[in-house]
């Protein structure tokens, strides 16, 4: 018989997973009714606020089978690397990643999303900033981040950034609505990132300001 856990036990799995370094791994088992799906019993170092939360809801949607995977990794001060997925009722939902790169001017950034197909074609996505350093696209299915961030202590000689991406994986839902959404969720990542990877001039990222 599957063991049903609450939202609040996934949290504390998460939270003791997540300081040992290493990989976690969560079951929602199905109890035959309908379910929104929140951050905080899937990807909760996206954070709890009221908006954010509505914002994960919508763009993952609601199900009975609700499984979701984190892994963060920070221990070195050169490298740094977060992801969840979510997979309900079967199906990939959701993909949240960060990683610490070195991708170069946001433009050269951009250009790498753009050949890779990561943010959909140009003419679907629009831009906005996150306070005074932080770039971001954000296209019908998906968001990005661009932030610099070089870790304490980091020996790195090209200036590393944190590299955010927020991707939703059914296509269903608005399209301005989804766009929104994904942008208010990398927002948040990137800041639990500064956090994560220990960024030497880690900023208040602010409200997005569509550009």
């Amino acid at each position: 018989m599957p063991r049903k856990f609450t939202a609040t036990h996934l949290t504390v799995a998460a939270a003791l997973a997540l300081v040992a370094g290493g990989t976690a791994g969560y079951f929602l088992a199905p109890d035959g009714t309908e379910q929104k799906i929140s951050a905080d019993g899937t990807c909760p170092e996206i954070g709890t606020s009221d908006s954010l939360s509505k914002a994960f809801s919508r763009l993952v949607g609601s199900g009975e089978d609700v499984r979701s995977n984190v892994t963060e990794k920070g221990a070195s001060t050169n490298s740094y690397h977060y992801s969840c997925s979510v997979q309900v009722n079967g199906s990939g939902r959701i993909l949240l990643g960060v990683e610490l790169a070195q991708s170069g001017s946001v433009s050269d950034w951009r250009t790498n999303l753009e050949k890779n197909g990561d943010i959909g074609s140009k003419k679907d996505y629009k831009s906005f900033t996150l306070g005074k350093s932080g770039s971001g696209v954000a296209s019908p299915f998906s968001a990005a981040v661009y932030l610099p961030c070089k870790p304490i202590g980091s020996k790195l000689t090209v200036r590393p950034n944190l590299s955010v991406e927020v991707t939703k994986l059914d296509r269903g839902g608005d399209a301005d609505t989804n766009r929104s959404d994904a942008a208010q969720v990398a927002r948040a990542l990137a800041a639990h990132a500064q956090s994560g990877a220990h960024c030497e001039d880690a900023e208040r990222l602010g409200p997005i300001k569509w550009t």
